[in-house]
């Protein structure tokens, strides 16, 4: 079973120890996905096909554009399927989304603890 983002927004939550912070959406965010902050300020999902640069999070819910949504910013978060323990994750090509092979542009946004829990951790290199 390969990597996914567990799409059932229920199972989507903060574990002990994770740093959570309130921003608005930029465009329309589900539970899971992985946003990085614009320069407008607001969460948008994030694409590997562009430099990523900017402050990561997991969504906690879903939100639209000006909506306030919760992330996890730092720490544990179940929102995986599938993943292989010890992995590292990484922003995909695909919006919102993780892999665990790097992207057009390689940035990590943590490491796998479990099949279905993420450790964020981002580390967002510029190699351009």
């Amino acid at each position: 079973m390969a990597i996914a983002r567990d799409t059932t927004a229920k199972n989507i939550k903060p574990l002990t120890g994770a740093k959570i912070r309130r921003f608005t959406c930029g465009d329309t965010v589900a539970a899971g996905e992985i946003c990085e902050m614009q320069s407008d300020g607001k969460m948008d999902p994030a694409i590997a096909t562009a430099v990523v640069l900017n402050l990561l999070g997991i969504a906690l819910q879903a939100g639209g554009d000006g909506e306030v949504v919760d992330f996890v910013m730092h720490g544990p978060v179940q929102c995986l399927t599938g993943a292989s323990p010890g992995s590292p994750v990484y922003v995909s090509d695909t919006a919102g989304e993780p892999s665990e092979t790097a992207g057009t542009k390689d940035t990590i946004v943590g490491h796998s603890e479990s099949a279905t829990v993420l450790f964020v951790d981002p580390q967002i290199i510029d190699f351009s």
